[in-house]
Formats: C-alpha cells, sequence, structure tokens
C-alpha cells in the first residue's frame, strides 16, 4: 500500500493559534482570523461590489450587502440571517448568524441616531477629539418553530468622533469602510425571555440593511429616440404608450414605493406620433418618453396602505427593521419587479394611472 504524497493533507488545527479547524476545505481560522497554509483560494470577488470591503449575497435579499464592524475575519457565505435557521436546534459555536443593527442608508453610506434603535453611552476625550460612545441590542431568531425557539439577543457598541466641541446623537459611515462599530456580548433568551446561560454562542457577523440600487444610484441617462426607434425599444413593456414626467424635470423622487420616476400618461396619435393639435403648440406640451419596464407590481393605490404594512412585518420577520419606503425597495427587488403601476390612482395623482420607474435608462425620450 502507498501514500499519494501528492495530495495536500488537510490540517486539523489552526498553525497559527492551535484552535481545532471544522471539517471541509478551511481557508482560515474562525479563532484569530489568519489564513490556513495550503487551503483552496477563495473565490473571485464580485467584479461590482457597492464599495472595497468585503460584500455577500445573503438569502433575505437579492442585492450585495455589506461587512460593517470588527467581523470581517468570519466566514461570510454561510452567515444566517433571521429567521433563516431551520434545523430544531439553535446554531452553535461553529456556525455564523448575521445580525442587522438598526441602520438607515444615507447619502453615500449609513446612519444611526440615538431614539432610532441607538442609546446614549457616554463619551470621552482623547486627544484633541471627543468620542461618543452608542449602544443597541439587536436580536436573531430562527425561523417559526424552529431553533427550539430561542433568542440570541447581542449588544453592538458604535462611536463616533468629534473635533469641534459639538454633541453627538448619533454617527455615520461611508460605503467605502467598514462601520464603527462592534459586538459587546451575546446570550440566549428562551421564548420568556429568560436567560439561558449554558448554550454556546454563535459567531456573529455584523451586516448593513440591504442597500437596492435605484435612479441615482447609476450614471445613466434616458436614451434620445425618433418615435418609430422608441417603439421597437418599448417592445414588450408592460407600461406600453407615451407618457410624460410628473416632474418638470428628470429627478430622482421619494415615491410611496421607494425612491423612483413618476409619469404620467399621455394621449397620441394613431402611429404613436403627438395628437395634431399638439404638434401645432411644440413649446407647451411636455416632452415624451417611452417607458421599458418588463415586470412591474400592479396594485390599486387605495390598497397600497395595507400591502406595505404586509411587506414591513415580511422585513421584520428577516431581522430587517427598515422604514417604510426601504422595506417597500428591499420587497420589490427581492421579488424581481422593476417597476410599480398604480391604478385608481386619482386621490393622490389626479390621474387614474401612473407608472413609477426605478432607473433612467428605463426610459427613452422620443425625439419629435
Amino acid at each position: 500500500m502507498t501514500t499519494d504524497t501528492s495530495l495536500p493533507r488537510r490540517a486539523k488545527f489552526c498553525p497559527n493559534c492551535g484552535t481545532e479547524l471544522p471539517p471541509g476545505e478551511v481557508r482560515f481560522c474562525i479563532a484569530c482570523g489568519k489564513a490556513i497554509a495550503g487551503a483552496p483560494p477563495p473565490p473571485p470577488p464580485d467584479p461590482t461590489p457597492a464599495s472595497g470591503v468585503p460584500t455577500v449575497r445573503l438569502a433575505n435579499a437579492g442585492v450585495e450587502q455589506q461587512v460593517i464592524g470588527g467581523t470581517v475575519k468570519l466566514p461570510m457565505s454561510g452567515a444566517v440571517p433571521p429567521g433563516l435557521w431551520v434545523l430544531d436546534e439553535p446554531p452553535g459555536a461553529m456556525d455564523v448568524v448575521a445580525i442587522y443593527p438598526p441602520l438607515r442608508p444615507v447619502r453615500d453610506g449609513w446612519s444611526g441616531l440615538v431614539g432610532r434603535g441607538w442609546q446614549a453611552a457616554g463619551s470621552e476625550p482623547k486627544g484633541r477629539a471627543m468620542v461618543f460612545h452608542f449602544r443597541a441590542e439587536v436580536p436573531w431568531f430562527a425561523a417559526e418553530g424552529c431553533g427550539r425557539g430561542m433568542r440570541l439577543i447581542t449588544k453592538v457598541a458604535a462611536r463616533s468622533h468629534t473635533h469641534d466641541g459639538r454633541n453627538r446623537r448619533g454617527f455615520r459611515f461611508g460605503l467605502h469602510r467598514d462601520g464603527p462599530m462592534q459586538v459587546l456580548q451575546a446570550a440566549w433568551q428562551d421564548e420568556d425571555g429568560q436567560p439561558v446561560p449554558d448554550l454556546a454562542i454563535p459567531q456573529i457577523q455584523l451586516m448593513a440593511p440591504p442597500r437596492v440600487p435605484r435612479v441615482s444610484d447609476y450614471q445613466e441617462e434616458p436614451a434620445l429616440l425618433v418615435a418609430s426607434e422608441a417603439t421597437l425599444w418599448v417592445e414588450g413593456s408592460q407600461a406600453y404608450g407615451a407618457y410624460r414626467l410628473m416632474r418638470e424635470t428628470l429627478v430622482q423622487e421619494h415615491t410611496p414605493v421607494g425612491r423612483g420616476i413618476t409619469l404620467i400618461g399621455l394621449r397620441e396619435g394613431r402611429e404613436g406620433e403627438r395628437p395634431w393639435w399638439a404638434r401645432l403648440l411644440p413649446g407647451i406640451t411636455p416632452t415624451r418618453y417611452r417607458v421599458r419596464i418588463m415586470n412591474p407590481f400592479r396594485c390599486e393605490w387605495r390598497q397600497w396602505k395595507a400591502q406595505l404594512r404586509t411587506i414591513t412585518r415580511e422585513a421584520a420577520s428577516l431581522g430587517l427593521n427598515l422604514e417604510p419606503a426601504l422595506a417597500a425597495e428591499w420587497w420589490l427587488d427581492r421579488n424581481g419587479y422593476d417597476g410599480v403601476i398604480f391604478t385608481q390612482a386619482q386621490d393622490r395623482y389626479q390621474v387614474n394611472q401612473v407608472v413609477i420607474a426605478f432607473r433612467r435608462a428605463q426610459l427613452a425620450q422620443i425625439k419629435d
């Protein structure tokens, strides 16, 4: 019997700190974060990440999510968000769970605020600056009926520096750097909220909430096409016809379904041209657009409020504490909708039907 020495031997213990390694192809040690010699190379990174820090696509969203705080040493692809653990036993010390501190997207980053999930935890001088501390409790929970009903309550710390002598009631950080957060402690509770001290604590991955790209996140403009080209370009769209902007200019709006562009239908002639009377008044009639929306979410306007409540509850069931408009963006993206059509919309828009597009590239301006 001979041994094939060409095959690498799998390490059982970390050569850096001595921690026992889990079975399988281990690339780095979960205790010290250092690479394991001879491990297979990691998969190539996403060529279009939202930032220069680690991102991963978890099961509760269709977009890349950013790792924040001091947890980048942990494996990301196997992290389980709240509401998606489907085993009878809760996660153990070798498992990784993902939690979402209460953050809201702001321009080029996120922010946390006292009163919106965070509490002030004092301040201290550091050189010429003041450091303000904040605390939040973030729960992790299994899917309904799973994990023995346990909830993992994690205390997360954040900080903010200031040099101007002013007080700080919150913090913010950008897309291209880690969040100023770390896990302080975590403890299990049973269904009655009682502590369970003898249960192993899983590894905890801090994640920023899903950030769905919309309008101003893309550097793009509508195509400029003659009427015949625009008709071909829009073939297959579920929002057929000509439209005008609800606003005077093409800008990102805050709509009931999140960021978008609201469009109102226009009358046209038989061949898709302006009506004869409109062609006599070119300086008065609005710019016309075709809109390419292949899979819209359709809803009567008066039904949207109830739909939004359902969406918000679904987001919360997956650990996402999102404001209504952000929950709408997350839900529409997760379900593959590329636009919204509201009917019976007179109460808000004074017309029967409006279309909301999510990108400028979904529009083509008709050149007369």
